[in-house]
C-alpha cells in the first residue's frame, strides 16, 4: 500500500549527492563519491523514459552515517547527459549490475548490463560502465560491446560480476551473454576498455549451452585469486533441458583461467548461481546457489570451498523451509532462494545470508512474499537463529498484500558505516497506486543491521513517487545486483 510507505506526499527532488567530505582513495564498496559510504543502486529495467516504454533507468540513493534517503539521489538512464547513446523501447537498461574499482581510480564504479540494446533489429546487447568520482556516477560512461561473430553478443550483458581474476589485487569485469563469456582484463580507463578473454562455455565435445544467466565471482580455492561461477539453461534445441554450470578457476596474471563443466559437487537440480563469500571464515569463498525444485518451494546450496576450489569440494547444505530453526514450511510456488545476497549483519566476522521468496503465502495472503536471514558461522550456514520478515512485521512499512512479491530482490551493504551490513528488499509486484488492479509498481525496503541481525527500528521504504516518477506497473527497484 503506498499510503503508509512514507511517499505519499510532495515528490522529493532528484539530486547528485555533495562533492565527497574526504579526499583520495576509498576502502569502502559500493562507493561511487568516495566519502567513505556505500551507495545503493535500485535498477527499473522496464522503466518508461521519453515516452519509450521499458527502455530502463536505475537510481542511486547515496549512503550517510543516517543511512540513505530519497533526498540524496539521482536517476541514470540513457537519456542522461554524458551516458552514450539514446533510450529506445525495450532496451531494458539496468537488467543487471555489478560494481568495483575498474579502472583504478579509488572510485567504485557502476558496470550497467543492456542485454536487449538493439542492433540490426537484434538484442546483441551492450554494457555501459559509469564512472565513479568526487560528485558520483557523474562522469560519463564507456560502452561495450560483444564480441563480434561470438556467441556470446547476443543479449550481450545478461548478467554481470567484478573480481580479480588474475590475482594482482585490481579489478577486473566479467560479462555474460546468450552462450559465452568475456573476461576483461587490468588497465580500463574512461575511453577504452582493456583487451578481453572469451571462456569456453562448454567442453570441447560438448554442444553450445544457451541463456548464461547468472554469475557470481570469488577466491572458491584460496590461490589469492578469484574464480567464477556461471549458470544458465542448457541447450534446450538439443534436447537438454535443465541446469548447466561452468566453473572458470582464476590463475596468476597472464595464464589461462582453467574450466570446469558441471562440477559433481554442485547437484545440477539446485546450480542456479546466486551469491558468493566466505561464509565459514576458512579462507576459501563458497557458493549459494538455487533450485525451484519440481513444486518450486525453492532451496538454497551452500557448496563450501577448499584447496580445489568447487570442482574439488566434498562439503555441502542444503537449506529450505524445512531445515531446523528457519520458519514456514516449503510449498509450492514459494521460491525460497529466488534472492539471495551475503553481508555480514551481525558484525560477528561471519557473512550472514538473505533469502528471499517472493512466493511465500502470509496467511491467506498469496505469493506476498517473505525474507530470512540466515546466519554464518565456523560451522558454516545453518539454520540457528535465522529470522523472517513480511509486510507483516512491526515496524516494516505496508501491509502483505496478494502477488507483492516481497523479496523478489536482495541486497546486503552497511550503507551508514556502522560495521553492520543493512538489508535492501524488493516488491516487484507492491500495487503502489492502490487501485485494484493489481499493478506490479514496485517498492524498495532497508532494515538495518544490528548485534542481534537485522532491525526494523529506522527502517526506510521507498517506491518511484518518492522520486518525482510514476512507473505504473514497471516494477520499481526490481534489480539489486547480488
Amino acid at each position: 500500500m503506498a499510503t503508509v510507505l512514507g511517499v505519499g506526499g510532495p515528490a522529493l527532488p532528484l539530486a547528485t549527492p555533495a562533492a565527497a567530505a574526504v579526499t583520495g582513495k576509498s576502502a569502502t564498496a559500493d562507493d561511487f563519491d568516495g566519502d567513505g559510504f556505500a551507495d545503493l543502486v535500485v535498477a527499473t529495467p522496464k522503466a518508461t523514459v521519453n515516452g519509450r516504454t521499458q527502455a530502463g533507468q536505475l537510481t542511486v540513493l547515496y549512503g550517510s552515517a543516517s543511512g540513505v534517503s530519497p533526498s540524496r539521489s539521482a536517476a541514470i538512464s540513457q537519456n542522461t547527459p554524458g551516458v552514450p547513446g539514446a533510450p529506445e523501447a525495450y532496451d531494458t537498461f539496468g537488467s543487471s549490475y555489478a560494481t568495483g574499482d575498474l579502472n583504478g581510480d579509488g572510485f567504485t564504479d557502476l558496470a550497467v548490463g543492456v542485454p536487449a540494446e538493439k542492433s540490426d533489429g537484434a538484442d546483441f546487447g551492450i554494457v555501459q560502465i559509469l564512472w565513479g568520482g568526487p560528485k558520483g556516477l557523474v562522469h560519463g560512461a564507456l560502452t561495450l560491446y560483444g564480441a563480434s561473430g561470438a556467441n556470446s553478443a547476443y543479449r550481450y550483458g545478461t548478467a554481470l560480476a567484478v573480481g580479480d581474476f588474475d590475482g594482482d589485487g585490481r579489478d577486473q569485469l566479467a560479462v555474460t551473454g546468450f552462450a559465452g563469456v568475456s573476461v576483461f582484463g587490468d588497465g580500463f580507463t574512461r575511453t577504452a576498455a582493456p583487451a578481453r578473454t572469451e571462456l569456453p562455455t562448454a567442453a570441447p565435445s560438448s554442444s553450445v549451452y544457451r541463456g548464461t544467466a547468472s554469475v557470481a565471482a570469488g577466491d572458491f580455492d584460496g590461490d589469492g585469486a578469484d574464480d567464477l561461477a556461471v549458470s544458465g539453461d542448457s541447450d534446450i534445441e538439443n534436447d537438454e533441458p535443465g541446469v548447466w554450470l561452468g566453473y572458470y578457476a582464476g590463475g596468476a596474471a597472464g595464464g589461462a583461467m582453467t574450466f570446469t563443466e558441471n562440477p559433481a559437487s554442485v547437484p545440477l537440480s539446485a546450480a542456479h548461481v546466486r551469491a558468493a563469500g566466505d561464509l565459514d571464515r576458512d579462507g576459501h569463498d563458497d557458493l549459494i546457489t538455487y533450485g525451484s525444485g519440481p513444486s518450486e518451494a525453492g532451496t538454497v546450496a551452500v557448496h563450501y570451498g577448499g584447496p580445489g576450489g568447487i570442482p574439488g569440494s566434498s562439503r555441502s547444505t542444503l537449506i529450505d523451509q524445512d531445515t531446523a530453526g528457519v520458519a514456514g514450511v516449503g510449498e509450492s510456488g514459494d521460491a525460497f532462494g529466488a534472492g539471495v545476497s551475503v553481508g555480514d549483519v551481525t558484525g560477528d566476522g561471519y557473512p550472514d545470508v538473505a533469502v528471499g521468496a517472493p512466493g511465500e503465502d502470509v496467511g491467506t495472503v498469496v505469493d506476498a512474499g517473505a525474507v530470512w536471514l540466515l546466519k554464518g558461522s565456523a560451522s558454516g550456514l545453518t539454520g540457528t537463529g535465522a529470522k523472517s520478515f513480511t509486510q507483516d512485521t512491526a515496524g516494516v512499512a505496508g501491509v502483505t498484500e496478494d502477488w507483492d512479491r516481497f523479496g523478489s530482490a536482495v541486497r546486503l551493504q552497511d550503507l551508514n558505516r556502522d560495521g553492520h551490513a543493512d538489508l535492501t528488499t524488493a516488491a516487484s509486484g507492491e500495487d503502489v497506486f492502490d487501485d485494484g488492479a493489481h499493478d506490479a509498481d514496485g517498492a524498495n525496503w532497508v532494515l538495518r543491521g544490528g548485534g542481534s541481525g537485522l532491525t526494523t527500528s529506522g527502517a526506510v521504504a521507498f517506491n518511484e513517487k518518492a522520486f518525482g516518477l510514476t512507473y505504473r506497473d514497471k516494477s520499481f527497484g526490481s534489480v539489486l545486483g547480488h
